[in-house]
């Protein structure tokens, strides 16, 4: 039960700090394509492990406080509530990329097992290495 209250927290936390900031600025051609290049490869990372119940790969991309707010025993609490919900993740396609205070925001449409309606928000530090700070599944 604390997992989910610091997973809650953290996500509460992020909101206020996206909520009270501007809106970001959506970016596209160029710069879009060059957050890309390295956000892909870390939400295929995100995605794969979360169907195939891998922690070390789910969270390798992971900052310090994402890493504290979902431990080994939160994700597995995460993933059932998912998994009962959306099922597995099946495919995603890039909605918007949006720079956004110190993140890069990737939203995805996602179909998912039994929702082909998700939005996934993955944010993601500007400062290299670029580690993954927020997520969330929208339904």
């Amino acid at each position: 039960m604390s997992n989910r209250i610091t997973i809650v927290i953290s996500i509460v936390f992020i909101a206020l700090l996206v909520g009270c900031g501007s809106q970001g600025t959506i970016l596209t051609d160029t710069d879009r394509k060059a957050i890309l290049a390295f956000t892909e490869a870390k939400t295929d990372n995100l995605l794969a492990g979360m169907n195939e119940s891998n922690y070390a790969m789910f969270s390798m991309d992971f900052d310090s406080a994402m890493l504290s707010g979902i431990t080994q025993a939160g994700f597995v609490d995460m993933k059932k509530d998912r998994d009962a919900k959306l099922g597995l993740y099946v495919s995603r396609q890039v909605n918007s990329v949006i720079k956004q205070g110190a993140y890069y925001v990737v939203i995805y449409d996602a179909i998912f097992e039994k929702d082909d309606a998700v939005a996934v928000r993955i944010f993601f530090n500007i400062k290299e290495p670029h580690e993954i700070s927020g997520l969330w599944f929208n339904k």
